[in-house]
Formats: C-alpha cells, structure tokens, sequence
C-alpha cells in the first residue's frame, strides 16, 4: 500500500529507476516552495562563502565545478524544511524499496558563469558505508539544460556495482570512469529539467553535469537518502560517520543521521557539533 506516502510514485517511474538508475519526478515541489526555499539556500551560499572574492578562473579545477555548501539543514532554520521535506523522503523510500531512509547529507551545489563540467563520478565509493540502497533528489531552483550545467547520466551504470573511486578534486591523474569496461559502449544521457521537478540518481549511478556557458549561475541543492540498514564498513575518515560515534559494522544512525521515513513525531534537531561544513567529506 502506498497511500500513506505524501506523494506517490508511479509504478513505471519505479521500473525506470530499477531499469535505469536515475528518474524524474514530476510536480514534486510547488512554486511557493521552489520560491521559499531558493531564497534561503541563496541566503546560506552567500554566508557560507562570505569573503571569498577570488575571481572563477583563480579557483582550483574542483572549485570551479561548483560552489559546495554542506549540511544547510544544521546551520539554517529555513532550509530544515527541503533537506527533512517528507515528500522526498517519501518517494526517497519508494524508489529505493525500503522500509526507513536516513538523511546522509544536504548541500547546495551552484555551478557559477563559466563554470567547468563535473567530472563523471559515482557517489557511493565516496563513503565508507555498505552498498545499501542510496539515493540523491537533484533540485533545481532555475530551468536547467545542457547549455546551463545539467545533470547528465549512464543509464543502468548502477548495476555495475562500486567501481573505482574517481577523483574529482583532480588533485591526482584522473581515472576516466567512462571508460570503464565495466560500463560498455553506454554514454551520458542529459536530462534538462524545470524547478518542481526532482531528478534522482542511485548511489552508484555514474553521472556527471555539464559546463554552465550561461551568464547566470546554476543553482540546484541535493538531498542524500540513505537506506536505513546502511552499516558502516571501514575505519578510515568519514566527518559524519565518526561525529556519531559509529564503528565499523555498526548501522549508519546517530546525531546528524536522523530518519526522515517513516516521519519522526517531532522535528529531528539539527547536531550541536556542526563540524566541517563545506568541501567533500
């Protein structure tokens, strides 16, 4: 029975997600929350990188992908409400299958004039968590395309499983995830897409966004779903795994990890210990 969800999936939608690793979701967010909530998260972006003045082309390779603010819903009140939407972890649990999805993460990811491509990456291998089901609602705030810094996937690349990490600092050669045979002959498919729309993509979905040639900066937030019988696997580094005291093999829960379905009776608060707020982690 899926009546109890705030928004329902269709059953093909479904499919296209198993099928493919990655879906729109049409009509997800209305345009006085597409209003609300782009205003706030502008509001954070400019916080978040107050005093910064460098100029694009003074900024590294990564930098230059996107501007990346983490975890809003700890710092900013009004963002609490898009990063916790039950909606999205509504659907979150019904594209994924499972009964209880966790928050990973949140954060804005503004892609300014001239900005450079993302480079094709899976999101998973990132993280030293199992492979249990994770999911990410791409949210755009203006009407994407591939000329502006659009979202661009390999269909059916999640089946291949955790591949090489990529590194999308550049700080080291990067392997070329496209290329791997793992993938076949597949290749991006763009997706352009307008503000009320949700677009998701699987943990280990390859994917990748495009330059933005535009005049206007990008703006899209993500919001990380995680299934809740995730465990974490290795010891080495992880901000939010170690800020909640989780050992290896333990379940992913804690401060900073609530569950957002089923919906909590009261608003998960957001962690006292804000940490590292920017960059990846």
């Amino acid at each position: 029975m899926k009546s109890h969800y705030p928004l329902t999936v269709p059953d093909n939608l479904i499919q296209n997600f198993a099928t493919n690793g990655y879906v729109v979701t049409p009509n997800v967010l209305t345009s006085q929350e597409i209003d609300r909530y782009s205003l706030a998260v502008d509001l954070a972006v400019d916080r978040r990188r107050a005093g910064d003045h460098r100029e694009l082309s003074e900024k590294t390779r990564y930098e230059q992908s996107f501007l990346q603010c983490m975890r809003l819903w700890e710092t900013e009140p009004d963002v609490c409400g898009l990063s916790l939407h039950p909606g999205l972890a509504g659907i979150a649990a019904q594209l994924l299958g499972v009964k209880k999805v966790i928050l990973w993460q949140d954060q804005a990811l503004y892609k300014e004039a001239g900005g450079a491509e993302t480079t094709p990456h899976q999101d998973q291998p990132f993280w030293p968590i199992s492979d249990s089901p994770m999911v990410s609602a791409w949210i755009p705030f203006d009407a994407i395309h591939a000329g502006n810094g659009a979202m661009a996937y390999v269909p059916g690349s999640h089946k291949a499983g955790r591949l090489k990490v990529v590194d999308i600092t550049h700080s080291t050669a990067p392997y070329d995830i496209l290329n791997d045979p793992a993938l076949g002959d597949s290749e991006l498919e763009t997706i352009a897409i307008n503000p009320g729309s949700v677009v998701w993509h699987h943990g280990m979905t390859v994917h990748a966004a495009s330059e933005n040639a535009s005049e206007q900066t990008r703006r899209a937030f993500t919001v990380v779903f995680l299934d809740g019988e995730a465990r974490r696997t290795k010891a080495w580094p992880s901000f939010p795994l170690d800020r909640a005291e989780i050992s290896v093999g333990d379940r992913v829960a804690g401060v900073g990890l609530p569950q957002v379905w089923p919906p909590l009776s009261k608003r998960p608060k957001p962690p006292s210990n804000i940490g590292r707020a920017l960059g990846p982690q």
